[in-house]
């Protein structure tokens, strides 16, 4: 729904010749002869979203949208702290009339309203954008239109029989407009599922980087392994236990032996419509076998104190006990990790696209990250 919403508010203020650009702080940016509107959408507004947009919009306009019905007050503290606002009302009835302009084959010129606090006092309360007087269509921007401070009354559409009157109160059900939302890509790889969005991974990032600079989205291998020993040697009258069983994830690309759990992969996983890159591993199966037995062997080695006493004195012995390679049951599998790199302007970090996890070690030897 959201992003049908903002395909649509897009496609409006582009057709009328706005620059519109995304925003990862906002959710959209309208800019025309130099003057911004930022656009939010609010999913259930309250007076701590209204408060933080509105701190957010130093440079421009915000305009904040939401298809919720929005009480009074709330609309009133948000339009005295400066912002435009469209609710749900107002949000169907804009969208309808836009339906209408397309069908008649009529455009318009957006021009951006004057705040609420600066209008005259017999000027009709406007939220949003008007359209101008030759275009009146497009009073979806606003209330009325206006000319020198008096109301004109809203010409009359045109009947369109073919036209659903009740539909158009209510954007999805309006089919003109493309607003269907990019159909994930399927990529055919071994690999754990991406449940972390761009937009999350941002908004983990900030609080490390600060200012994000650069996304990107590539799969770096990893030898997932489990292993269980089970053995036990005898030393003199003593039996040491040296058995164990464990599992983690060690990284094809330069060797490094990471705590990573992955419960769930996938021959086919869903990716975004955006750029992506597939590292290939340098680590070979029998290399990673033979780094992941020394490992495990160096993990269960054990070094025993045995104390005896020969007459009156105490003798202490060391003894070394530890499994061989034959001894441990390894299984391992290359499985594909997606990881989102975040720059920032000094530093960067990396983030698990499949638990949303910051690592601590970077996944590559090229980058050095936090």
């Amino acid at each position: 729904m959201k992003q049908g919403l903002l395909k649509i508010l897009r496609d409006i203020f582009s057709s009328s010749g706005y620059h519109v650009a995304e925003s990862y702080r906002h959710d959209m940016v309208a800019e025309k002869n130099g003057y911004k509107t930022l656009i939010k959408l609010g999913i259930d507004p309250d007076y701590a979203d209204i408060k933080n947009f509105a701190d957010q919009v130093t440079d421009g306009t915000g305009l904040y949208v939401t298809t919720h019905t929005m009480a009074d007050d709330l609309c009133q503290y948000a339009t005295e702290s400066g912002l435009l606002v469209w609710d749900r009302d107002n949000v169907a009835l804009q969208i309808g009339k836009a339906v209408l302009a397309d069908i008649e084959g009529t455009t318009a010129d957006l021009e951006l309203v004057p705040p609420v606090d600066q209008q005259a006092p017999n000027q009709p309360k406007n939220t949003g954008f008007i359209a101008n007087e030759e275009n009146s269509i497009f009073g979806m921007f606003g209330q009325n239109n206006v000319k020198e401070s008096t109301p004109v009354p809203e010409p009359m559409p045109v009947p369109q029989p073919q036209l659903d009157r009740e539909l158009l109160p209510h954007p999805e059900n309006i089919k003109p407009l493309p607003c269907e939302p990019k159909t994930p890509m399927v990529l055919n790889l071994h690999a754990a599922p991406l449940n972390i969005t761009k937009e999350h991974a941002l908004s983990i990032a900030k609080q490390h980087v600060g200012i994000v600079e650069n996304v990107a989205l590539k799969f770096v291998p990893f030898w997932q392994y489990r292993y269980s020993i089970n053995i036990e040697q005898q030393y003199k009258s003593k039996i040491i236990d040296i058995s164990g069983n464990g599992g983690g994830c060690l990284n094809a690309l330069n060797g490094n032996n990471e705590l990573i759990q992955i419960n769930e992969v996938h021959d086919e996983i869903e990716v975004p419509d955006e750029a992506y890159d597939v590292k290939g591993p340098i680590l070979t199966r029998d290399q990673a076998n033979r780094e992941l037995l020394g490992i495990i062997i160096g993990d269960h080695t054990k070094d025993i104190r045995f104390d005896s006493m020969v007459g009156d004195t105490i003798i202490s012995e060391h003894k070394l006990f530890k499994p061989k390679t034959r001894d441990v049951n390894l299984d391992i599998d290359l499985t594909y990790l997606p990881i989102w790199e975040l720059n920032g302007k000094r530093n960067s970090v990396e983030i698990n696209g499949y638990n949303a996890e910051v690592l601590c070690n970077p996944v590559g030897d090229d980058v050095e990250f936090i």
